[in-house]
């Protein structure tokens, strides 16, 4: 409906018009359509005739001042009807026509007349301001008109004002054609006030009343202020304030992330407190955009993703963690942004494994299947291998035959899709799992595999696997270890790994996934995956971050190298590293619970340096060094991490070897006869690493109570029966060797020559382990058992054979033992000059023997195999 439109005024009560006919006139400014057709009043019998038109006084009302409109003056004088200027003329009414249309519902509307701002101060215009310009300048424009729903006459209450009526719906009309001036005055004029004259009853026909639309004045211009009263602009808001937020969360997290390593190893409550200020004021930025903002889909989904990661790792509001992925995951399947809902999916089966083990393995069980179902390859690696690592993590009971499974799995997809970073991958996780195993086989099995790894390892590059190269060195060392065999070209391999291509300071690698397209499905995944420089994806995995390595190489050549001199320098360097980790925080942003989880893993890596560092200072009789370590391990059990009974057994055994070395022997049997140490019932057995310590102890027990003196002599036959069947056939090849070592010192009752093959037996194997400690005892043994008594070259040469392998030792005792063997050796020989070096020698180690041996000096052969250290 156009508001501009023109409607003709209606009649009158009393009826003294008559309306025109239709298209009698020209409607809003159109030319007439059809002839103008003579009308004829008649008047009804009983009325007079009425009177010339008379004018009549009139009341006028000036405009508001705020009002830029000229007001509207009727003219004295009547004028003349005019053709080109149409008037309205309402007709007299019928009496008693159509009842039924009295008082109709008709609709006001309004005009917009621009008219000029007065400049009286009154507002009231003087009379001949409307007659100063020429007539054809006039344009006749009716005030506020009504609109007749029918063109039949209509009845109105007289006492109620025009603007109070009520009007019908428009009738589309044609519109007048106006002059440029009349088009701008209309546009410029918004509103129309209508007229509050009143209506006058009369007999005589009066002009209708015109609406004056003036020339357009010239617009006066407006004052502008000048600049030094100007009011200063106000700033304009940011286009999204929502950017804004989460800027300053970014922000304040970064900054957080920065003070969390000083904050974790200092635990200074102005520091934590600094982090969880800047920490909670990142998390409420985002709180506050999610809550008060609506955003895009993808956006809102990647807000909630990381949104719940910062809750999971910083905070324990699982009501708020459960609400937030749950919604979440909601909109990724409305929105269908699958990379999105498997993240979050990815992130609460990690969530739930804190509260629920089973729970959260079970969980992964729905992803796996749907990520199949629609052949997203790359995250049935993602939820396959986050399943193997939860499953390594349960506490206790670790599930390694569902990771085996899952591994299995994998390898069969990585091998139909021709990936073979991630196939090396499952083989180094599997050769990891095995090593871990109890199993008889497990040393086997994972060989195995770090044989298929290697055969892929050699077709890719450093940078398709990450450390997953330097991972497979070091499974392989821990192999060698638990077998007893030492290869120094695997160690070498290890060094020059770590030296040359350390990996990333925060230990996160990624593999690459060879055959990825790199779609949508891995758009946006919350670093669970990452883009290649050629578009293809890469599975993100964490280890160890580049100092740690170093440490752990460091502490792996250490064990392999502990025959050999250069042993005690790697753990001596491997000890310094980890003490200044300790003590420095780290170069790289860090969460407080990462910084945490860091910090216990050195705190491990440290205590099993420690215990090396005590064996081997026990080995080169440095009762001082291996006294401190001794008291710094025992200082920390029982506090985190150090709480479960296996680093109490450490301790303890450490303990029984120290007093050992004293020579405080009854000391050391009652330690290694405690019940942290009691061997496992015979029948089917695991060699866990709990099993083990327990064996060295029992060996270390029948070293001191097979001696027939003792008061537990008694004994020794049913602790060799208890050992026979854990020790025989023992993975671990130092393990068996040192039994056997063992049956040859305890077989005194069996006949020379089996006495001579158990000997001979045991040295061949210690020869063939390369380990000096194991060669001199055999050595050592043998010349007192065989060729003390005897004056013979060969004698001479066993006597000087066991002393140059004691020197290669650096032990004392061993030292000792074998100049003692050698002073009685080289007497009965005829060799005065070199007994009485080895005297000279003897008695300069003297000193640093124990108080106790010190005193058991001189006492002579025993039955039993024992030797005077003087002969």
């Amino acid at each position: 409906m156009d508001p501009r439109y023109q409607w003709p005024q209606q009649g009158y009560p009393n009826g003294q018009y008559i309306p025109p006919q239709p298209n009698g006139y020209p409607a809003n400014g159109y030319p007439q359509q059809y002839p103008q057709q003579q009308s004829v009043q008649q008047t009804p019998p009983g009325y007079p005739q009425s009177q010339p038109i008379q004018s009549h006084p009139r009341v006028v009302i000036p405009p508001r001042s705020s009002q830029p409109y000229p007001p509207v003056h009727d003219g004295a004088q009547v004028q003349p009807p005019r053709p080109a200027q149409p008037q309205v003329v309402i007709p007299a009414r019928t009496p008693a026509f159509m009842p039924h249309m009295n008082n109709p519902r008709i609709r006001q509307v309004q005009v917009p007349v621009q008219r000029p701002a007065l400049g009286s101060s009154n507002g009231v215009n003087q009379s001949n301001s409307l007659h100063s310009r020429p007539p054809q300048a006039q344009m006749p424009q009716r005030s506020q008109s009504l609109q007749q729903t029918t063109a039949r006459p209509q009845q109105r209450t007289p006492s109620l004002p025009a603007s109070s009526q009520h009007r019908s719906p428009m009738q589309p009309q044609p519109q007048p054609q106006l002059t440029p001036k009349q088009a701008r005055s209309q546009q410029s004029s918004p509103n129309q006030h209508p007229s509050s004259l009143p209506y006058t009853v009369s007999s005589q026909h009066k002009s209708h009343p015109k609406v004056i639309i003036n020339k357009q004045t010239t617009p006066q211009p407006l004052h502008k202020p000048s600049g030094a009263h100007h009011a200063p602009p106000a700033k304009a808001l940011p286009t999204d304030l929502a950017v804004l937020l989460l800027s300053t969360a970014d922000e304040y997290i970064n900054a957080a992330r920065r003070i969390g390593s000083v904050a974790a190893m200092g635990q200074s409550q102005a520091d934590l407190a600094q982090y969880y200020k800047f920490m909670a004021t990142g998390l409420g930025c985002m709180d506050t955009v999610l809550k008060k903002f609506n955003q895009a889909p993808r956006d809102e989904a990647k807000l909630r993703l990381r949104y719940a990661s910062l809750l999971i790792e910083e905070t324990d509001n699982n009501a708020e963690i459960d609400a937030v992925l749950t919604k979440g995951i909601s909109l990724c399947d409305r929105s269908r942004l699958h990379d999105l809902k498997y993240s979050m999916q990815h992130l609460q089966a990690r969530y739930q494994f804190q509260s629920n083990h089973r729970a959260a393995l079970k969980s992964l069980d729905k992803p796996i299947s749907d990520a199949e179902t629609f052949q997203h390859i790359v995250w049935v690696y993602a939820f396959r291998f986050l399943k193997v690592s939860l499953a390594l993590q349960v506490p206790a009971r670790p599930e390694t035959a569902s990771a085996l499974q899952q591994l299995h799995v994998i390898a069969a997809h990585a091998e139909r899709q021709g990936d073979r970073a991630i196939s090396v991958t499952c083989s180094a996780l599997e050769a990891m799992i095995h090593l871990r195993s109890p199993s008889p086989d497990h040393i086997e099995h994972a060989q195995r595999a770090i044989a298929a790894a290697r055969s892929h390892q050699l077709q890719l590059s450093t940078k398709q696997l990450g450390q997953i190269a330097a991972l497979i060195d070091a499974v392989d060392i821990a192999c060698g270890l638990k077998r007893g065999v030492n290869d120094l070209s695997k160690m070498q391999a290890l060094q020059q790994k770590v030296d040359n291509d350390p990996g990333p300071d925060d230990g996160v690698f990624s593999v690459l996934i060879e055959k990825s397209f790199g779609g949508n499905s891995t758009l946006s995944t919350g670093g669970i995956f990452r883009k290649a420089e050629d578009g293809r994806d890469e599975l993100t995995l964490a280890w160890l971050p580049k100092k740690d390595l170093k440490m752990l190489a460091y502490y792996l050549s250490g064990m392999m190298s502990l025959p050999h001199d250069k042993g005690f320098s790697y753990m001596q360097e491997g000890f310094k590293l980890t003490q200044d980790s300790l003590r420095r925080y780290r170069s790289y942003s860090l969460s407080i619970p990462a910084s945490i989880s860091q910090k216990k893993w050195l705190k491990v890596l440290d205590w099993q340096i420690r215990f090396s560092l005590g064996i081997l200072a026990c080995y080169h009789d440095d009762k001082a060094a291996s006294q401190r370590q001794l008291e710094a391990l025992q200082s920390q059990v029982g506090s985190p991490p150090f709480t479960t009974d296996l680093h109490g057994r450490l301790a303890s055994y450490l303990s029984g070897i120290l007093e050992q070395t004293k020579g405080f022997l009854d000391s050391a049997l009652s330690i290694y006869s405690s019940e942290e140490f009691t061997l496992p019932s015979p029948g089917p057995h695991s060699h866990d690493f709990s099993t083990d310590l327990a064996i060295l102890a029992g060996i270390n027990r029948l070293l001191i109570i097979r001696n027939p003196a003792h008061p537990q002599h008694y004994l020794a036959g049913a602790l060799f029966s208890q050992l026979e069947p854990l020790c025989t056939n023992h993975p671990n090849a130092y393990i068996e060797i040192a039994f056997r070592i063992m049956r040859a010192l305890t077989s005194s009752d069996a006949s020379i020559n089996r006495q001579k093959t158990l000997v001979q037996t045991a040295l061949n194997a210690a020869q063939k382990s390369g380990n000096n400690q194991f060669i001199v005892m055999c050595l050592n043994h043998m010349t007192a058992r065989f060729f003390t008594d005897i004056v013979s070259e060969q004698a001479t040469k066993a006597a000087r054979a066991s002393r140059q392998v004691a020197r290669q030792s650096k032990s004392s005792l061993w030292l000792a033992v074998s100049h003692g063997i050698c002073i009685n050796t080289f007497q009965r020989n005829g060799y005065l000059d070199e007994a009485s070096a080895s005297r000279q020698a003897f008695e300069e180690i003297k000193d640093r023997l124990s108080t106790p041996l010190k005193a058991s000096l001189g006492r002579g052969y025993v039955p039993d195999g024992d030797v005077d250290m003087l002969g």
